[in-house]
């Protein structure tokens, strides 16, 4: 696989200057042209997280996705957007993220349909974890898809980008299934190249809307942060390689990145080649970027009674202050581990209450608490140590 990345400059979410840098973009690749044919029905796998408006960098803005459907559309092919957000994927679940994050106004103005197709279809894979994948119906049933990504940050593996946007192909709530499956990072990123794997030359362009990325608290709770590019690629790593150089991230601190060079996306020095604008100008020594997750639960070697303090000091984990909590019940819901329950104050107010001794810090709580109450706490020792790290360098 080519580990060429193109960028673009894009200060803005101006129509006319998103098509020109899209354009551009995959022209620097071969253009259009090479990555769908006449006829051919494109699944445009976008990034719809959660219920947000595009101001706040959470989903793909819909002037990227216009962008590439205007040029889909020039070559006489047609395309349609997709994507399973992380709570219920049905009709009632998903037509008020299509319409908080534009998508839904591309359909109503533009005729660039949306999905409506909420099956699931299991399929069996040669995976690295996996012998079979339940995955959307409807990108089964597309010629092509694109992968229209969000860079920002993420509090569970650092960075989500191209690679990480294809777990959105698995439908609702079956993700909670597949954290607890794949507990840990190196795990959890294999099952992420296991879906792409699967698509192979179907999933054949990546197209990253930089234009405002996310820095801090990830995917959906973070700061949005003007980059002002968008990037293009064949190499969904190649081009996660780069959203690390922006964030000024080593990739060799990013477990979804190793496991990508193990699989062999990029090379062992993460050499990626990048046409269009020179990156130097593009990368953000202030950026807030996160550490990833690399707890695992303690061997049953150490006394249980030290498992609770030993996991507080030297670890980060998801916090929820009861006073703020509305007891929505949301992160209880999908907590893979059933680590969170919702209990009652003595006022009669709800409240959710997580068990340290089960959770495997996935960090669903907050990336899908429709509020932004749940925050991630690092221990005294794990500050201690990451301190040093810093030092070092």
């Amino acid at each position: 696989m080519e580990n060429i990345v193109a960028i673009k400059k894009c200060d803005n979410y101006n129509q006319e200057n998103v098509d020109k840098a899209i354009k551009d973009a995959i022209e620097l690749l071969g253009g259009i042209k090479k990555f769908v044919k006449k006829g051919q029905m494109v699944a445009l796998k976008v990034n719809l997280v959660h219920k947000a408006a595009p101001e706040e960098a959470v989903t793909t803005h819909p002037a990227v996705v216009l962008a590439v459907a205007k040029l889909i559309k020039e070559v006489g092919a047609d395309c349609f957007v997709v994507d399973s957000a992380g709570g219920a994927y049905n009709q009632n679940a998903m037509m008020p993220i299509y319409k908080a994050s534009g998508m839904l106004e591309l359909q109503e103005k533009y005729g660039i349909k949306i999905n409506d197709n909420y099956n699931g279809a299991e399929v069996k894979v040669d995976g690295f974890v996996n012998t079979k994948l339940t995955l959307l119906d409807a990108l089964e049933k597309a010629d092509v898809i694109f992968n229209l990504c969000k860079l920002k940050t993420h509090g569970y593996a650092g960075i989500s980008n191209a690679v990480k946007n294809m777990f959105g192909a698995i439908p609702g709530l079956l993700k909670v299934e597949y954290h607890g499956r794949f507990q840990g990072l190196d795990n959890f990123s294999d099952n992420l190249y296991d879906i792409h794997k699967y698509y192979g030359k179907k999933l054949c362009l990546h197209i990253s809307d930089a234009v405002v990325g996310m820095e801090g608290d990830g995917p959906t709770h973070g700061t949005p942060k003007k980059i002002g590019l968008v990037m293009a690629s064949e190499n969904p790593v190649a081009m996660d390689v780069v959203g690390c150089k922006i964030m000024n991230v080593e990739p060799k601190d990013i477990p979804t990145m190793v496991r990508g060079q193990v699989h062999g996306y990029v090379n062992e020095n993460f050499d990626v080649q990048i046409l269009g604008e020179d990156i130097k100008d593009f990368i953000f020594k202030d950026y807030k970027s996160i550490k990833p997750n690399h707890f695992t639960p303690f061997a049953s070697a150490v006394p249980k009674f030290l498992q609770g303090p030993i996991n507080r000091w030297m670890t980060q984990r998801p916090v929820i202050p009861c006073k703020k909590c509305r007891g929505c019940g949301k992160c209880a819901l999908h907590c893979p581990k059933k680590a969170i329950e919702i209990k009652t104050d003595k006022r009669g107010r709800r409240y959710a209450h997580i068990d340290y001794m089960k959770c495997i810090r996935c960090y669903c709580c907050q990336e899908l608490c429709p509020f932004g109450v749940v925050k991630i706490k690092s221990g005294f020792i794990y500050k201690l140590r990451h301190l040093r790290d810093k030092k070092q360098k």
